[in-house]
């Protein structure tokens, strides 16, 4: 059995001294909040006390490889301050939840994209807190499942949030802003101008997060390295130079970020889970995680076959590990665990090489077609750009 650490050639490990936890950390520390997590150490945060209006936007996927290879004379570019990781796992949910909470995954026990909760025997996708298989939603109180509050909450109404029409009212996002100001948009352009109204309406210190999620939604469906993708950031940067001039003098603190990077993956590299019957066979649930990271159940009596399969038939694509041993190792942050984190995390964890990808079936359902994946452990997937920018 693999033993992953920092030097392993597999991948990066989340440094929790430097991610996005701890700017979470850093942001709170200004409005004399106390994270779990140290602050980042950044000279460009160093004034965020003095600033009235902290802006932080996350464009979903950001990758700050990406950032830096792809587009480095952008606006984004040019204000790269340095690179902070993602947290393990390198996904939507994990991630948001750690920069809404303060807390490492290890804490919020949000370990994925598709999360197993015990207390209802199903697999979710739980940002949008529904069922991994028709995507019916759940009708239970999801403080049930996900019972940690944002480190933002003492704020109240001086921490507003720019969220897409889709999931602004959303359960997840209800039990997690708690009484901020949640604010509505539909195009690029008008997630800008909602932010700019919060920053020049106020007459308060201020906290506002936008959430902005295209550049993700089309690395998806057409890779990461594609014209879409890249023209979804031109327009990003484009309108972003547009909202710097209207806030300027505004003493506001404007942080740009993403929640992890991408990794394009071939079809012919795409494990279907329905191609392999001998591994199904030892499974007691569907795989959890995400699609370049998943954890595995596995029946106690199949435990060898399951290792064997693994090691055979999977030799090429990834690394399989006892999720207890990357607990142990802080994979998934430092300090004490959630209860829940071990039934969370399954019996093991396969971690995809770059390139590599693995998809659930389900009978009766066409597994989804992607290009771009995250949720590994490549730089390209584990490093964000920390951007800031002074108005």
């Amino acid at each position: 059995m693999n033993k992953l650490s920092h030097g392993s050639g597999i991948g990066m490990k989340p440094n929790y001294e430097n991610s996005i936890v701890n700017l979470s950390s850093s942001i709170a520390q200004a409005f004399g909040i106390q994270g779990k997590y140290p602050p980042l150490g950044y000279g460009a945060l160093d004034d965020l006390d003095d600033k009235k209006n902290i802006v932080l936007l996350v464009v979903d996927g950001l990758g700050y490889n990406y950032l830096k290879e792809k587009v480095p004379s952008s606006l984004l570019g040019k204000h790269v301050v340095d690179s902070m990781t993602s947290v393990f796992l390198s996904s939507t949910g994990s991630a948001i939840t750690s920069i809404m909470t303060g807390l490492a995954p290890r804490q919020h026990c949000v370990t994925g994209w598709f999360v197993y909760l015990r207390e209802y025997g199903i697999v979710s996708r739980i940002l949008p807190y529904s069922n991994a298989i028709d995507y019916n939603l759940l009708g239970s109180d999801i403080t049930n499942v996900v019972d940690i509050k944002s480190i933002f909450e003492p704020l109240g109404e001086n921490y507003s949030l720019i969220l897409p029409q889709q999931i602004v009212d959303s359960t997840f996002t209800r039990n997690l802003t708690g009484n901020a100001h949640r604010i509505e948009y539909t195009d690029t352009p008008q997630f800008f101008d909602q932010v700019a109204d919060v920053i020049t309406n106020s007459r308060s210190r201020n906290y506002i997060y936008g959430y902005w999620p295209r550049f993700d939604a089309v690395s998806h469906t057409k890779g990461v390295t594609s014209e879409e993708a890249y023209q979804q950031l031109r327009e990003f940067d484009t309108q972003l130079s547009e909202f710097l001039d209207r806030i300027d003098r505004t003493d506001t603190k404007v942080i740009i970020t993403g929640d992890h990077g991408f990794n394009d993956v071939a079809k012919s590299n795409t494990i279907y889970t329905r191609d392999h019957p001998k591994f199904e066979e030892c499974l007691t649930l569907p795989l959890c995680g995400d699609t370049r990271t998943v954890y595995a159940y596995v029946r106690p009596a199949k435990k060898d076959q399951f290792e064997r399969y693994v090691s055979n038939e999977f030799e090429d694509a990834c690394e399989l590990f006892l999720s207890s041993d990357l607990v142990a190792d802080n994979w998934f942050g430092c300090y004490d665990s959630h209860h829940r984190l071990q039934e969370r995390v399954g019996d093991y964890t396969l971690i995809f090489k770059e390139g590599h990808a693995i998809i659930n079936c389900f009978p009766g359902f066409e597994p989804i077609v992607m290009t771009g994946h995250h949720g590994g452990v490549s730089a390209d997937e584990m490093l964000v750009p920390l951007c800031v920018f002074d108005r």
